[in-house]
């Protein structure tokens, strides 16, 4: 143990609360009110790599405004936000993770680009000492401290139900995805096909593309699915970036009115879909919670103290136009 992780150790088993406690595996973002008094100042400070599978994201800003929200309140904690220019760019984010390990940060937050290609990275972090706290986007194997994240299989059965209830429960529909070999992306494409297949006969998916978390790609492909499927009826765009280029090229191709759009995430793209209808509904994850809880785990971690659970469904909420203006909604989509 380096003398910053004794140091850590002696302060937050004197004054870091669990979260967990008697939670079970939920969780929903803890009020600044009851969030245990910092670990004082002191002479050292615990450093944290955030490391997203992109940085500039709407989503991934609000995981890091999360966190460095909850490192203030604690009083000596530093978020350092990493990650790759693009989604896709898996090398580069599995470098960024072997360079936090050799600059000796005292905990990684980790969304994983590829649920396999960050599995030898995290046993690494893990062999030097490092706490590691997935978040969003896990790996395949469970090497890591805890996974915070949305129940993404779930998640995407109840935008299959929202999007077959949009379209009569009836016709062909499309699915722009994210990436291919994130577990993320996977999880979410499995519920909402599983969904259409077991409960709506007579919905037909057409096809899946992967945008790569680029909206103008994903705009191209939504085209594509619109000029090779004249009667189509509804696509859902996997992810914020996704959801914003399907949401942009059905606009374009005149179709708002007879192609629905059912998205994933929240962002101010998002809810400006959401406002003027070009959007119809979307997926809201708790993207505080992971940052917050994240940090939290962090330093319960130092201090010795593991979650009840590795696996932590941080929850989600389905928003549409039936219920956007709602109050409870409303606080969920500016969290």
């Amino acid at each position: 143990m380096n003398m910053r992780k004794l140091v850590v150790f002696l302060l937050a088993g004197v004054m870091v609360l669990s979260l967990f406690s008697g939670c079970g595996s939920s969780v929903s973002p803890a009020p600044s009110a009851q969030t245990p008094p910092s670990a004082q100042s002191g002479e050292s400070v615990i450093k944290i790599a955030l490391i997203t599978k992109m940085v500039d994201s709407p989503y991934w800003q609000t995981v890091k405004r999360a966190a460095e929200e909850k490192a203030a309140q604690l009083g000596n904690v530093e978020i350092t936000h990493l990650g790759p220019p693009t989604e896709a760019d898996i090398d580069r984010q599995v470098q960024i993770v072997e360079t936090a390990i050799n600059d000796d940060y005292d905990g990684i937050i980790l969304a994983a680009s590829d649920k396999d290609a960050l599995i030898e990275p995290v046993k690494k972090a893990k062999a030097a000492g490092i706490p590691v706290i997935m978040i969003d986007s896990g790996i395949s194997e469970p090497v890591y401290d805890a996974f915070l994240a949305t129940n993404n299989v779930q998640a995407g059965a109840e935008c299959a139900k929202l999007m077959a209830s949009l379209i009569g429960e009836a016709g062909q529909l499309a699915i722009v995805n994210f990436a291919a070999g994130t577990q993320t992306a996977v999880d979410r494409e499995t519920g909402f096909t599983q969904e259409i297949k077991a409960n709506y006969p007579n919905i037909e998916i057409v096809g899946v593309q992967y945008s790569d978390s680029d909206p103008i790609k994903a705009a191209n492909q939504a085209t594509d699915f619109i000029s090779a499927y004249p009667d189509l009826k509804g696509i859902w765009g996997a992810n914020d970036q996704s959801a914003v280029g399907v949401a942009q090229a059905v606009s374009e191709q005149g179709k708002g009115d007879s192609i629905a759009v059912v998205g994933f995430d929240n962002s101010d793209d998002i809810k400006a879909g959401l406002a003027s209808g070009a959007i119809k509904g979307t997926a809201v994850q708790m993207p505080t919670a992971m940052g917050s809880v994240g940090v939290q785990l962090i330093l319960d971690l130092l201090a010795g103290n593991g979650p009840s659970s590795k696996d932590v469904d941080t929850g989600v909420t389905m928003v549409d136009l039936k219920n956007l203006n709602d109050a409870d909604i409303q606080a969920v989509l500016n969290q």
